[in-house]
């Protein structure tokens, strides 16, 4: 890339003023001339901070410039030093609150993920809901009458002492009965 020579410090308002009044001609020395610049100071700024990773030096001096020319009818820059100064203080103003942002969202990444309500709920899902109602009518049809009536029972909401009552079974034989039917397969429920 050739080496554009620097615009005079007094032709710096001029032209300045003329691309404020619209030269294409004018903006161009002055990109020509302010960018090289300006991504030095934000390549220099970003390798001491952790968010250079994230972001390209040519984007932070393509907002500072589209920012000069945005606010350009309410400035005035007297030499190239004070207008090359100020693009120094806006690039740093940006790279500082990028820099915050980013570590804003850091700390409430666990706030955001809390009242995401992206986790999932206790509910079961329609599949998990299938495939239980299948095993029940699997069990159901158990070749044992006694383990069948234990299995309804326990469906409707009975525990192990009302069970053991209702059938005239000790406690521990329906617990066992429940525990071995559970080894066998996936039993939601029981």
């Amino acid at each position: 890339m050739s080496q554009t020579p620097e615009p005079s410090s007094q032709g710096a308002d001029d032209l300045f003023a003329r691309a404020r009044g619209g030269d294409q001609d004018a903006w161009s020395k002055l990109f020509e001339t302010c960018y090289p610049k300006v991504i030095r100071v934000i390549r220099r700024k970003l390798h001491s901070t952790q968010i250079r990773s994230l972001y390209d030096s040519t984007d932070f001096a393509s907002d500072v410039l589209k920012s000069l020319a945005a606010n350009a009818q309410r400035l005035d820059f007297p030499t190239m030093d004070s207008l090359m100064g100020f693009l120094v203080r806006v690039a740093e103003h940006k790279l500082a609150d990028e820099y915050r942002r980013q570590t804003a969202l850091k700390r409430d990444r666990g706030r955001e993920e809390a009242s995401s309500g992206d986790y999932p709920s206790g509910d079961p899902t329609p599949s998990a809901i299938a495939v239980a109602s299948e095993r029940r009518e699997q069990l159901l049809q158990h070749p044992d009458e006694q383990v069948r009536e234990i299995l309804r029972l326990r469906y409707l909401g009975y525990g192990n002492d009302e069970i053991a009552s209702q059938l005239n079974l000790h406690v521990r034989k329906v617990q066992r009965e429940l525990r071995r039917l559970e080894d066998s397969g996936p039993t939601s429920g029981v």
